[in-house]
């Protein structure tokens, strides 16, 4: 079973317009609506693969009464989110001009420092009460403490150990001070390419420079970082090893949620103890398999099969895939 840490879900609408023009009225159709939140997407594909799944965070007020009724609805998860004042947020995405896709997304629920310790508590009975395997963090929070992924991080392992899989798919300054705790560290990271600038504080033009960047003491000592590149695939530092991954070419209809169905299929193949190689190209088709659908966090297993077999891993150094 696997744990979903979402702080900050959303309700989700997505417009399709074929472009978008400043400052005018922009007529399109009504946008398809779905429940939105890193851990949330990651948590459906981890669903679709055959996994149980335990969806949690923060919701408050009428958006996130919609939010947790419509995850009801779905029948896919246990839901054991922890309720607060407030209200939970709306993300508008646009999907205009060849693909370019535009984004509006709320602040959402601000988390208290009185909140926080009551989070800390709940997850905290969740992993005593659920057998968990695997644990992903996904997603902002909206908190005056920046160090609160890092403190949560550290709660967690005092619980579950060190060799427990625990995921994070944050960015900014939050993941900045999670590596900052040299001794405490997550299991995977999945920064994209900017994200990685951002934290390393210089622009990367080559695969090389990518790798040396990945050398370099902040990033020690976790097992997997995956540095996603969009239709170029990605780069997956695993221990020493470096690793090329090329993805077919497809037909994206939407690249919202994508990421978030790399890190649950990667979840999803931690828990079955699935290969390295295997793990990596199962969460790249998860991915890839999201891009095809409208409802983020959605995959068609059929799809991921025939994806796994068409994506390459290319050995950057001298150790094996199989590692």
């Amino acid at each position: 079973m696997i744990l979903t840490i979402t702080l900050n879900p959303s309700m989700d609408y997505n417009y399709l317009v074929s472009s978008l023009t400043l400052d005018e009225v922009n007529r399109v159709e009504n946008p398809h609506t779905s429940i939105g939140g890193k851990g949330i997407n990651a948590g459906r594909v981890i669903a679709k693969s055959g996994e149980k799944v335990v969806l949690t965070g923060i919701l408050g007020g009428p958006v996130g009464k919609m939010i947790l009724d419509t995850l009801i609805a779905e029948k896919c998860y246990q839901l054991e989110f922890l309720t607060v004042e407030g209200n939970s947020r709306n993300a508008i995405t646009i999907m205009h001009d060849e693909n370019t896709h535009t984004e509006l997304v709320e602040k959402g629920l601000y988390l208290s420092s009185k909140n926080e310790q009551l989070f800390f508590e709940h997850v905290a009975t969740l992993i005593k009460r659920y057998p968990i395997d695997v644990i992903c963090i996904s997603g902002s929070v909206n908190s005056d403490n920046q160090f609160f992924h890092a403190e949560l991080l550290a709660f967690i392992r005092a619980l579950v150990g060190e060799e427990f899989p625990i995921l994070m798919d944050i960015s900014g300054k939050q993941l900045e001070n999670v590596l900052s705790q040299t001794s405490i560290r997550p299991s995977f990271i999945k920064p994209n390419t900017h994200e990685l600038e951002e934290l390393i504080g210089q622009k990367i033009h080559s695969t090389e420079e990518l790798i040396t960047a990945l050398e370099q003491p902040l990033f020690d000592n976790i097992e997997t970082i995956m540095i996603s590149q969009g239709g170029d695939g990605a780069l997956v530092k695993r221990g020493e090893a470096f690793y090329d991954i090329q993805i077919p070419e497809i037909e994206i209809v939407n690249t919202t949620g994508c990421g978030d169905s790399t890190v649950g299929g990667m979840a999803f193949a931690i828990s079955q103890g699935f290969s390295v190689a295997d793990a990596i190209k199962y969460a790249m088709a998860c991915g890839m398999s999201n891009s095809l659908f409208e409802t983020n966090g959605t995959i068609d297993k059929t799809q991921v099969t025939r994806f796994m077999q068409q994506i390459q891993i290319q050995a950057l150094k001298k150790f094996s895939v199989n590692n």
